[in-house]
């Protein structure tokens, strides 16, 4: 038998022979495969017996064919479940993004688990299989560009991360950015988020009493506390904060219905923005939008990337930020060398 890749193309070339021509001869199967008759015995008893496909052989046509049954006559077609002939996107995708982190893991002098990333590596490599491509190939040949990663410092990570594990309660010092200001506070971490390359920590802030994300390149200080943490169901958590567009929640949940045109929508119809949004094809080849949110400035900064392509048909107060937004970024030109 040839190669596996080699293999499993010749099973689907034999499924499409089948499912598009209705039978096929053994001589049409072979000259179309272009393999020996042993080799073509072999693929047909390989789609029987281990694939389950229900080929069967006409003495009076003297033809293969699938056989039909009243589920597959209604459907007018069979679906054997062949072997892949390839990676899926996903799963190219998935492995080699992590070979690649894993490389970035194995130079970092500070990184925990650097020494055992080579091996990790090497292990991965050798899965795949080499009837397919060469392990080498692939990383040449199969390029996956990683979105850049914001180098900020984040002196307290470890601190957090050690007390999520051992889930003791923190006093910090937060530094809130909006406001210029630092506040001491107590909080129970509770879960690390990783939003765009950033950092966060969502935990329960004892002064507030409330669920509240914080910005861990914005924490100042911390001390870990001998005391436990909060405990606060999974479920809550994700509930109170897994509910809107971006990192912050908190306030009323909105839901944005954005009018995206036909010229930006090839390029907007698959992105997802929220796993609960909403989308509305329009004859025009546009579309429309729907997204729950809380903060209107995370959501104004999604929007506003689209430029002239988007706008916003609600809420009014949405409307209003962007416009407001708008404004302020057109009296940066207004009266500027660019404009004369």
């Amino acid at each position: 038998m040839k190669s596996n890749l080699t293999f499993a193309m010749r099973l689907y070339r034999i499924d499409q022979i089948l499912q598009e021509e209705g039978s096929a001869s053994f001589e049409t199967l072979q000259a179309a495969l272009q393999c020996s008759a042993p080799t073509l015995k072999r693929d047909l008893r390989y789609l029987r017996e281990k694939v389950g496909a229900p080929i069967i052989y006409s003495r009076t046509l003297n033809a293969y064919s699938y056989k039909q049954n009243k589920e597959t006559e209604q459907k007018k077609t069979v679906s054997p479940t062949l072997p892949a002939a390839w990676f899926t996107p996903d799963e190219a995708y998935a492995f080699l993004a992590v070979l690649q982190l894993l490389k970035k893991i194995e130079s970092d002098p500070k990184a925990l688990l650097a020494s055992d990333m080579r091996a990790l590596r090497s292990r991965m490599l050798a899965l795949v299989p080499s009837d397919l491509v060469q392990a080498k190939e692939l990383l040449k040949r199969v390029k996956v560009i990683m979105p850049a990663v914001p180098d900020i410092e984040a002196p307290f990570f470890g601190m957090v991360g050690l007390a999520l594990g051992q889930r003791r309660r923190l006093r910090i010092t937060y530094f809130t950015r909006t406001r210029g200001q630092e506040n001491a506070r107590e909080i129970s971490p509770l879960r690390l988020v990783n939003w765009r390359g950033r950092w966060y920590l969502d935990a329960w802030c004892h002064e507030t009493s409330k669920l509240k994300t914080f910005s861990v390149g914005n924490i100042r200080f911390a001390e870990m506390l001998d005391v436990r943490c909060r405990a606060v169901a999974m479920r809550d958590i994700e509930s109170a904060l897994d509910g809107t567009y971006g990192i912050f929640s908190g306030g009323e949940i909105k839901t944005a219905v954005i009018h995206i045109d036909s010229k930006m929508t090839p390029y907007e119809e698959h992105s997802v923005w929220h796993e609960e949004q909403k989308v509305e094809r329009c004859e025009d080849g546009s579309m429309i939008l729907s997204v729950p949110y809380a903060q209107e400035t995370e959501i104004a900064g999604e929007i506003l990337r689209l430029g002239e392509h988007a706008k916003v048909l609600a809420p009014e107060s949405l409307v209003e930020c962007i416009r407001s937004r708008c404004r302020q970024t057109l009296a940066q030109y207004e009266g500027s060398e660019a404009t004369k």
